[in-house]
């Protein structure tokens, strides 16, 4: 009986040592705001006041820990008493309880300020005694507040453009499937653009070291005039096999891009292959599916699928153009760790798509890796400010979605991919990505609801115009982002880049916003 007992104490023991770690979790504890203050960043700073009679149960708890695991002189291992252990120990005992406190100090805090905490608590600086109590002083990095009136949204006008889908147009889609589906055969004649080339390019600079990370063996390519510079792919023009290339050519240093700089390439072609183009007839349109009978299906359903391309492009234009309005209208500051942990995703998917054609990020040199992130760093500003305002568009719609709309978005992707909706809600649920599932709409319901908000004037244009505007823009955007980032480093406050106690972790932001 007395091992039953015991076995039973020990279970009613376990339960309540739960119990009491979710007490503790919950658990209210009083403070005094003695200080606070908005900083830079998106942070808040306060300073707050603790009793002793606050702290007192959290710090006997650590006291009772330190009791059995320190060792005083004369007394065995866990067996000297807690009154002497205090008088060694006190002071890292009440460090170690404030450190404990201060997440939910923190949470308890921003709770009472209606606060959205983004980041966990930071620790600035304590002070604890028994004459005087506690005092911690907390940084915090919280969503900004913004706000967003019926007045923001008035006299939103932003000009977009429409590219109207004629049968030129729908001839050009069908043109660029037939290159797609181009075959190359070994050919002894020479070069000729758009060919197939399998070559070795040697790289290096004047004095002759070599550059690896620009440099390829046995490289086979279809696409010699986007990877090459213009002046070599030129220069490669009618060359044959076991033919080779010596030149050098101008470019962009890599220390100063505004500046110049000789670089040696020497190049040597191994093979040739001739690009042949298929016929544009009914047996092209089997090939290229075998749901298309004749040629005439497949332009048809090249018109369709054309045709929502253009109208989900006139519509992400827009939108785009609506958020850099809003951008302007609304003034805020953005959380810093949003920015960085969105800049360090993008420079991580670089460095994978690098490492995926053999090369890395260091390869290409500190100062131009340095480049890339300032300009990644401005890209993430935009990206998360647009995440932020999506999300204050949300309450300010009253977005909500519903079963049908859910329904509707699963019958549509069954569509698409030939299944049942119910196939497709069970991949999406064992996927875990229902709450993405869910957001997604949220996202595209307050976009329709601010596009009706909006008064968008579509310009006709041709395709060769739209094109021409988009490089423009990309231009104007690249121009922008340089500026922008040669600001922000003359502006930098020197070590601004490393870290310190006021450094906020990286998280995740939310949204999925227009990307400019």
């Amino acid at each position: 009986m007395a091992q039953s007992a015991t076995s039973g104490k020990k279970r009613g023991g376990d339960g309540s040592t739960l119990s009491t770690v979710l007490e503790k979790k919950s658990e209210r504890i009083p403070y005094e705001v003695i200080e606070e203050e908005r900083m830079p960043g998106s942070r808040i700073r306060f300073k707050l006041k603790l009793t002793e009679e606050a702290i007192k149960d959290r710090l006997e708890e650590t006291m009772t820990e330190y009791t059995k695991a320190v060792r005083l002189p004369g007394f065995r291992p866990g067996k000297a008493p807690k009154n002497l252990v205090r008088r060694s120990y006190e002071t890292p005992a009440r460090e170690d309880t404030v450190k404990r406190l201060t997440p939910r100090l923190a949470e308890i805090y921003a709770e009472d300020k209606g606060l959205d905490a983004l980041t966990d608590a930071h620790l600035l600086d304590w002070k604890s005694t028994r004459e005087d109590g506690t005092t911690v002083e907390i940084a915090l990095e919280v969503r900004p507040e913004i706000t967003l009136t019926e007045e923001t949204l008035q006299g939103l006008r932003v000009k977009a453009h429409k590219v109207n889908v004629d049968d030129a147009y729908v001839e050009k889609e069908l043109e660029s499937l037939r290159l797609r589906n181009a075959t190359y055969e070994p050919t002894e004649d020479g070069y000729q653009p758009h060919d197939g080339l399998l070559f070795t390019c040697t790289v290096s600079t004047p004095d002759g070291i070599e550059i690896p990370s620009r440099s390829v063996k046995e490289y086979y390519s279809t696409k010699v005039e986007e990877e090459l510079p213009e002046e070599v792919a030129a220069a490669v023009v009618g060359k044959k096999k076991d033919e080779q290339l010596v030149m050098d050519i101008e470019e962009p240093s890599e220390m100063d891009p505004s500046a110049k700089e000789t670089v040696h390439y020497e190049l040597e072609v191994h093979e040739v292959k001739r690009r042949v183009l298929p016929e544009l007839d009914d047996e092209f349109a089997q090939d290229v599916n075998e749901k298309y009978k004749t040629l005439d299906e497949l332009r048809e359903d090249v018109r369709k699928q054309a045709s929502q391309r253009e109208k989900d492009r006139q519509r992400s234009e827009a939108l785009n153009l609506i958020f850099e309005e809003l951008r302007k209208r609304l003034d805020f500051d953005l959380p810093r760790a949003m920015v960085e942990d969105t800049r360090n995703r993008s420079l991580m998917e670089t460095e994978q798509r690098l490492n995926q054609m053999g090369m890395s990020l260091d390869s290409l040199g500190q100062n131009f890796v340095g480049q890339i992130a300032q300009n990644m760093h401005e890209r993430a500003k935009v990206s998360v400010k647009n995440s932020l305002i999506m999300k204050k568009l949300q309450d300010f719609f009253a977005v909500d979605v519903s079963e049908e709309d859910v329904q509707a978005e699963l019958a549509k992707l069954g569509e698409i991919a030939g299944r049942k909706p119910l196939a497709i809600r069970a991949e999406i649920e064992k996927e875990k990505r229902w709450e993405g599932f869910l957001d997604h709409l949220r996202v595209r319901k307050t976009s329709d609801a601010l596009l009706e908000k909006a008064d968008v004037d579509y310009k006709e244009v041709t395709r060769e115009e739209m094109d021409q505007i988009e490089k423009e823009r990309e231009a104007e955007r690249a121009q922008a982002e340089a500026k922008a980032a040669a600001e922000a480093e003359q502006e930098a406050p020197e070590g601004a880049g490393e870290s310190g106690p006021e450094d906020a972790p990286a998280l995740e932001g939310d949204g999925e916003e227009p990307k400019p």
